[in-house]
Parts: structure tokens; C-alpha cells; sequence
């Protein structure tokens, strides 16, 4: 299909797949208001779409995304930049928490607010090309897109401090060994491989991964008991669901299953 554009990224619908690119590479697809604005506005209408099982989120250019827009920031005053800095929040928390699986592919160098957008990704793909750095400080900031909270909790504390303090960059086998990236391909199989990923998700019931997402997050925010008792009550939803039904049917019947999506049966 055609992909429609807008004014800063463009949309694109496939084998329910909806892949979202960042398409200003002439301004380092900048995460400025508008472009956040924008890829809401495409979450929030996809959100409830069963044609859609998984999504994929890339850019355009040498760089995946430079982060906020700088100039923009030396234009806040006080009153505007709590109010920025709350819409951010906001922002990455509902794309952290978007009931359908999220996978990155980074086809360069994602630094500052990009690479916080890809710590609320499920699945991140990379170019052996791709560069990674939380590079707030370089500019008298400190991380404001969950950086200095999601950072440590991915790749440890020590190696989150070096990141940040010093603001360098990590080389994509880095990002790979730290758990940063799951996958690194060379740059002309990026987007084969992410598709890759996204088929291998979709074909699992969309309920489950719901589900299944929604017990992970959980994970960094409970007690391990209390997160237990949280997939309990998860698993006791989906046991009864139709596509659980389903699955465990096509399993016995040995063939492939045909989910529908929500429902309890």
C-alpha cells in the first residue's frame, strides 16, 4: 500500500503490519511536538483496529532520530517547560504501554529523546551501523524522556551513569551485548529482518500479547509477589478467551490457529 504521508513521518499499512517512519532526515527527524503529536494521533486511531497485529517504527536517513527539538527548548519558560516536559511523559508512557507489540528498526544513530523513544519499544532492531547515546548532558540537560529511570533498569546502573555522564556513544554490538538492541543486521537487511520479527509476532493470538505485555511492564513497577499474583489473574482471564480455545485446539489438531483477537469465550 501507498504510504500516506503527513507533515513529519510516514504511515503505512501491510500484512497488519503499520509501519510509522520518521521522514525528515534533512532536520535528523528531530522529535519535536508536532512529530510526537502526529505519531500519537496515528497510535490513538490504530489502537482498537484488529486488521493491525503489529507495529513497526523506523526512519528515513542516516540518522534515526537526533531527539528534541533544541531550539525549541531554548525558547521555554518556566510554566511551558513543565508542561513539555509532561506531554514527553505522557507521550512514552502510552507508546510503552500500546497494546499492541512495538518494534524499532534503527537504521543510524539515535541519541538523546530518540533513544529514549526506543527504551519504550518492545522488540529493537539494528543497523551494525547504528550508534546509540543518551547525550542530554552534552547540552546542560539532564535525560527527561525516562532516561535515567528506564536506562538502568535495561542495561544496569553503572553502565547507565557512564552513558549519560559522559554522553558518548554506544557502537550497535554494544547496544547488542547490554541488551540495548536485540538484533543487529547488516544495514541493507534492516527492514527484512524487522518485517521478519513483525510476521513472527502477528501470528500470535492478539489477546495474549496484550496480555503478555502488560505482565512485563508490570514487572518493573511490582513486587515479585505481587507481580505473580498479577500474571495469575492475567492467565486465569485468558485461559477462558477464545483464542485460547483456539490455540490449545490448533495445537492438538496440529495445524495452524486462526485467532480472532479479544473475546472470553
Amino acid at each position: 500500500m501507498v504510504p500516506k504521508a503527513k507533515a513529519n513521518i510516514e504511515v503505512q499499512e501491510s500484512n497488519a503490519i503499520l509501519t510509522i517512519t520518521l521522514s525528515r532526515p534533512d532536520r535528523l527527524n528531530i522529535l519535536d511536538l508536532e512529530t510526537r503529536k502526529e505519531i500519537l494521533r496515528v497510535l490513538e486511531t490504530y489502537e482498537s483496529n484488529r486488521e493491525i497485529r503489529c507495529l513497526l517504527l523506523t526512519a528515513r536517513g542516516e540518522v534515526f532520530s537526533a531527539g528534541a527539538d533544541i531550539r525549541y527548548l531554548l525558547s521555554l519558560d518556566n510554566k511551558a517547560s513543565r508542561e513539555y516536559a509532561g506531554f514527553v511523559r505522557s507521550f512514552l508512557t502510552y507508546v510503552e504501554s500500546y497494546p499492541k507489540p512495538v518494534v524499532g528498526a534503527v537504521n543510524g544513530t539515535a541519541v538523546g529523546g530518540g533513544l529514549e523513544l526506543l527504551l519504550v519499544l518492545d522488540i529493537v532492531v539494528a543497523s551494525s551501523e547504528a550508534r546509540f547515546g543518551q547525550t542530554e548532558l552534552n547540552v546542560g540537560l539532564i535525560p527527561g524522556g525516562g532516561g535515567s529511570q528506564r536506562l538502568p533498569r535495561l542495561i544496569g546502573v553503572r553502565k547507565a551513569k557512564e552513558m549519560i555522564y559522559t554522553g558518548g556513544l554506544l557502537s550497535a554490538e554494544e547496544a547488542l551485548r547490554l541488551g540495548l538492541v536485540n538484533i543487529v543486521v547488516e544495514k541493507e537487511r534492516l527492514m527484512e529482518e524487522a518485517l521478519s520479527v513483525c510476521e513472527r509476532v502477528r501470528s500470535k493470538s492478539p489477546m495474549a500479547l496484550k496480555l503478555a505485555k502488560r505482565a512485563i511492564n508490570s514487572a518493573l513497577s511490582m513486587s515479585l509477589q505481587d507481580g505473580l499474583a498479577f500474571e495469575s489473574e492475567l492467565y486465569s482471564k485468558i485461559l477462558s478467551s477464545r483464542d485460547a480455545k483456539e490455540g490449545l485446539r490448533a495445537f492438538l489438531e496440529k495445524r495452524q490457529p486462526q485467532y480472532i483477537g479479544d473475546g472470553i469465550g
